[in-house]
């Protein structure tokens, strides 16, 4: 089967903003969207 696209894909971090450096800042992906849950 071949991958055509990815639509979204969710990670769990405890620090979202020292993540975002290495996923926003670093790699280039577009942050869609932040949910926090508890």
């Amino acid at each position: 089967m071949k991958t055509i696209k990815i639509d979204h894909i969710g990670i769990a971090v405890k620090n979202i903003s020292e993540r975002l450096k290495l996923y926003r800042d670093f790699l280039g992906l577009k942050i869609a969207e932040e949910e926090e849950i508890p």
